[in-house]
């Protein structure tokens, strides 16, 4: 039986200068890839990945639009191969590379929109320098941090969960104010973890309604296509398999919770996960769930060699233009558990 293959894609946060270099220099595909988004929104993608500055690519209309051209010419690499994932997910900004990678999002419509967000976003952190994301990685649940956010929030000075992404580690956006109060929390209460991250990791709450409004009428002018490989989404964690549910999701994603541990736990059924994109965090998080699972983190040509072995043999098929649609009722049995079903005690033997 073959290996179950979960994909998942890194948001910002790891992103470097070189990063795509070797696929430049060596395929075709990806110097079109780099051809077709500098028309798009009007960057010169060879300097900015691989001559600009750790600080330049960093700026958020840049590493933004740089991630999703990274990540989806690593795709296409490996769609090419013959990798056929049964599972497809994005963490934060990565969600708009997994959505081309379902087929389900053109590269052009993903990068024109991913510009128009990055550019909508920059402006309002600029002009209201007052807010910003804190990591906390140990010491609370769910529960107990909310009840701690109600605590030291105000409607003047909010903050809320922005992520979950994993059992104890979480990002919380909000006013300078309270993040402050929850840092010295965190520092009175036992030695809790924090890091001050900057508002550039998403604000992911109602702090940017503004943001999800302005990019209502952009939204419309995308076309989502039937999905290859179900998705499994950050604003509901559970997985999409129609181009209206996806559209769904992704339009509530702005200014929604990212819920990554719900979606680790849509990948249960998967053997392998394959992080696609610069980093290792979000293997690190897979990891404390699924400890015996089989990782891969794909930046480098060299990366693809490594796993070439779980992919199918590339065929005629594999390398067409041929629309590939998994198993959609498999998808279901791939992901189920006992815990899903109720046991009546009467039924018993």
């Amino acid at each position: 039986m073959s290996k179950r293959i979960g994909v998942v894609f890194p948001g910002y946060g790891e992103q470097f200068i070189g990063m795509g270099k070797d696929l430049y220099d060596e395929s075709r595909v990806v110097q079109e890839l780099f051809e077709q988004a500098a028309g798009a929104v009007d960057i010169n993608f060879v300097k900015l990945c691989f001559a600009s500055s750790a600080e330049d690519i960093a700026a958020i209309p840049h590493a933004y639009v740089a991630i999703y051209l990274l990540e989806c010419s690593l795709y296409e690499i490996l769609r090419a191969k013959g990798l056929r994932p049964d599972f497809i997910a994005g963490h934060g900004i990565g969600e708009y590379a997994a959505c081309f990678a379902t087929k389900s999002l053109s590269f052009i419509d993903g990068i024109y929109f991913l510009n128009k967000y990055a550019q909508f976003y920059n402006e309002f952190i600029n002009n209201k320098q007052a807010y910003t994301v804190l990591r906390i990685t140990r010491g609370f649940t769910e529960e107990s941090l909310q009840e701690v956010l109600d605590e030291l929030a105000t409607p003047e000075s909010p903050a809320y969960i922005a992520a979950q992404n994993s059992p104890q580690s979480f990002y919380i956006a909000g006013s300078l104010k309270t993040i402050e109060k929850v840092e010295q929390y965190c520092i009175e209460k036992v030695v809790r973890k924090v890091k001050n991250l900057g508002a550039a990791y998403g604000l992911y709450s109602h702090l940017v309604d503004e943001i999800a409004n302005q990019l209502k009428l952009y939204y419309h002018k995308i076309q989502f296509r039937p999905l290859s490989v179900p998705l499994i989404t950050n604003v509901d964690g559970v997985y999409v398999t129609t181009p209206e549910a996806l559209q769904s999701s992704m339009t509530r994603k702005v200014n929604s919770r990212i819920r990554w541990l719900e979606v680790m736990q849509g990948f249960v059924g998967c053997d392998v996960i394959i992080s696609v994109g610069p980093g290792e965090q979000l293997i690190e998080w897979f990891k404390e769930l699924y400890p015996d699972k089989e990782y891969f983190v794909v930046t480098t040509l060299e990366d693809i060699k490594k796993i070439f072995h779980l992919f199918h043999e590339e065929s005629e098929e594999s390398t067409s233009d041929r629309f590939e649609v998994k198993d959609l009722h498999e998808a279901d049995l791939i992901n189920e558990l006992s815990s899903d079903y109720d046991i009546d005690p009467d039924e018993e033997d």
